[in-house]
């Protein structure tokens, strides 16, 4: 269910409306198409007030939100007030801004009434929102969209500008609950914190999925969700991993507890084992050299193997009682591997030319400052600047997809390259066989282990990329990038962090760190950046490329 935006912002609900839930559900189940379950029974009551909604990827956070918003199958879902999901995948964009807000119809109605061909219909469908067209240019002009009108083509705006148009939508969004699915995606730090702080103090229930810091941090609730619960934990993300990491302590101490008395009691079991064989051989051997009839022996005999079977099923049944309490313990931990990324086969000279920039700037035909460079060796390179200020165009045009404003830019070497929407990626193919067919792979061994290390194994890697979650999808994107054959010696990465949970994002560093190539990373994330050892930074802005060679 989607609910149209409002014609004017969401004014404050009702002060009866806070103490009546926002949302509340029962038994809510789902299960992948594999059949394996990634949640089962679950609850969740939502009150006003922001909340984001937390755990790995593949988890079933995106799953939930549409279960929430469409309707359970399998329990119910009861909303007060209304409800608005932001997808995490958008679809395909339309021709109009205004249509990417939600008013199109709004908007082309007022038009005709204006031009006095309105009639009845077009009277009830604006409403009260005669001064839409104010109200739209005026939301641009906060925003920074200084030449963007209704009718402008989103497609000529960056991802970041378009995200930015649907979280408007949303914020204009007269619904109680509003559910967010990643979106800080594609935003710049200055435009991420403007909406942070825009649908902290939104009236109604907000309730965010998100991997990004800045977001959690400022979060005085966050729930994690499990394959078995949902855990509500009362502060931000320091809070949240704390408590996780307090969590992981104490089942690692039980862990460890379990498999020391497993192996106490298997050292007991051990030395009763052998006290049994040597009690039974002495009474066999006493048995043999007894003087009795045959029917008192066979009768003594039989006392001690039903004495000695007994006593041997309590000592197995001992050692399995300590596997038991081990299975349990492990199960209790994280037993999620992290993801690991090993390193691809690429070897750079210092002394080849990688990139050439000749007077370049992406979008400014008479910028105030251009580049001109030639990159050599395994330069790392991050490119930095607001939503809208050409990177991904840049990013094209070292693949050679696009034209710049000003200058030329050259790769002088093969290019492997990741676009923020994984347009590449094809929905209906199953994640291992593309893996394997970009890595040239005879057989499916080698990709299945990359998958595996990348926390997708067995039936998992198999599904078709189309039903991965997001986070899924940016992992096998990036092994692509790294192993696809022929190697290249240069990557392209724009937003690779995007939709990956924590753990994902420190492997992504980690992979990142060992490359043994040239790459070039757009990212919004000043920490991801910082981790990565970048040898220069590219600042653009609207009439600026400026590099900065940084210490090693």
């Amino acid at each position: 269910m989607s609910v149209p935006v409002s014609p004017t912002p969401s004014a404050s609900l009702s002060a009866s409306s806070s103490f009546v839930p926002a949302l509340r559900t029962r038994g809510l189940s789902a299960a992948r198409d594999d059949g394996s379950v990634l949640y089962d029974d679950l609850a969740l009551v939502l009150h006003d007030g922001p909340s984001a909604l937390v755990g790995a990827n593949g988890v079933g956070k995106s799953t939930l939100l549409r279960q929430l918003a469409e309707g359970a199958r399998a329990g119910t879902v009861e909303v007060a007030g209304g409800l608005h999901l932001l997808t995490q995948h958008p679809g395909p964009l339309p021709s109009r801004v205004v249509d990417l807000l939600g008013l199109g119809a709004r908007f082309d109605a007022l038009q005709r009434l204006l031009a006095g061909d309105g009639d009845a219909d077009d009277a009830a469908c604006v409403d009260d929102d005669w001064a839409l067209e104010t109200r739209l240019a005026d939301a641009f002009a906060a925003l920074g969209f200084q030449d963007l009108t209704p009718t402008s083509d989103p497609s000529q705006l960056s991802g970041g500008q378009c995200q930015q148009l649907r979280l408007l939508a949303a914020s204009w969004c007269d619904a109680r609950v509003l559910l967010l699915d990643e979106p800080s995606t594609f935003l710049d730090g200055d435009a991420s914190g403007y909406w942070c702080r825009q649908f902290l103090h939104r009236a109604g229930a907000v309730l965010v999925v998100t991997h990004d810091p800045v977001w959690l941090r400022a979060m005085p609730r966050l729930v994690e969700l499990r394959s078995d619960s949902l855990q509500w934990i009362d502060g931000g993300l320091d809070a949240w991993r704390a408590a996780r990491d307090a969590t992981r302590r104490r089942a690692e101490d039980a862990l460890a507890q379990a498999r020391t008395d497993r192996a106490r009691a298997q050292r007991a079991v051990g030395r009763e084992r052998q006290r049994l064989d040597q009690r039974q051989a002495r009474g066999q051997r006493m048995r043999e050299d007894s003087n009795q009839s045959p029917l008192l022996l066979d009768h003594a005999k039989g006392n001690a193997e039903r004495h000695a079977g007994r006593a041997r099923g309590a000592l197995a049944q001992r050692l399995a009682d300590g596997e038991a309490a081990v299975r349990e313990a492990f199960a209790a931990t994280d037993a999620t591997p992290t993801p690991q990324f090993v390193d691809a086969g690429v070897v750079l000279p210092g002394a080849r030319r990688v990139l050439r920039f000749d007077g370049v700037h992406p979008i400014a035909d008479a910028p105030a400052d251009v580049l001109t460079w030639d990159a050599f060796g395994p330069v790392r390179i991050g490119l930095e600047g607001r939503n809208g200020s050409g990177k991904t165009t840049l990013l094209r045009a070292l693949r050679g997809e696009a034209s710049l404003a000003s200058g030329t830019v050259e790769a002088c070497v093969p290019v492997q390259s990741l676009d923020q929407m994984l347009a590449t990626l094809p929905d209906t193919m199953p994640a291992l066989e593309w893996l394997a067919s970009r890595m040239q792979a005879e057989a499916m061994d080698v990709p299945a282990t990359r998958l595996a290390l990348l926390g997708l194994a067995g039936a998992r890697a198999r599904q078709p990329l189309g039903l991965l979650s997001g986070g899924e999808r940016m992992r096998v994107a990036i092994a692509a990038a790294a192993w696809a054959q022929p190697a290249a010696p240069l990557l392209l990465l724009d937003e690779p962090a995007s939709h990956l949970d924590l753990d994902s994002v420190d492997a992504l560093v980690a992979l990142l760190r060992g490359w043994p190539g040239a790459l070039v990373i757009v990212s919004h994330d000043p920490a991801l950046l910082d981790a990565l050892a970048l040898s220069h930074r590219l600042h653009l802005d609207a009439d600026r490329l400026h590099l900065e060679t940084l210490d090693p």
